[in-house]
């Protein structure tokens, strides 16, 4: 009967750290502004919006929609990067961005962030020779708030 006892107080255990786990997770989602503007691009040039994702911001993720108008084609391209592939991209180096839209009219981000730093959303206008681009962004960065200790 004593095993028993035990087995169920580990269990209760268990689901009470599941729950306050859940419980965490339920938390308020907060949403700061990253890129929400009506720009206009030149032609053979690029845009950066730069934000920070914080040390105590949880399941950081950036996410919104662009458009943009102009030229033939009403095409833009957008990249999503970490602050070392930026460097990289200005550099004109190879990178690896977590978003690359190709040349596009409009899209929607919906990119998860791997770690605390700097970030870049670049609107690329660098292949138009002649024709600037009106882009439209609506874009926010999400994340949970971690408790900070003592609070």
């Amino acid at each position: 009967m004593r095993g028993q006892n035990i087995k169920g107080a580990l269990l209760l255990g268990v689901i009470a750290t599941c729950a306050l786990a859940v419980a965490q997770d339920d938390s308020e989602v907060h949403k700061a502004p990253v890129c929400e503007a009506a720009f206009t691009v030149a032609a053979r040039a690029a845009k950066n919006c730069q934000f920070t994702v914080a040390d105590n911001m949880r399941l950081p993720k950036v996410e919104g929609h662009f458009r943009a108008t102009g030229g033939r084609e009403n095409s833009i391209e957008v990249w999503v990067m970490d602050d070392d592939e930026f460097v990289n991209w200005s550099n004109h180096h190879q990178v690896k961005p977590l978003y690359n839209s190709e040349k596009v009219t409009q899209g929607t981000i919906e990119v998860y962030l791997k770690h605390p730093g700097k970030y870049h959303i670049v609107f690329n206008n660098m292949f138009s020779l002649m024709t600037p681009k009106a882009v439209e962004a609506d874009i926010v960065l999400k994340f949970r708030q971690v408790p900070v200790a003592g609070n």
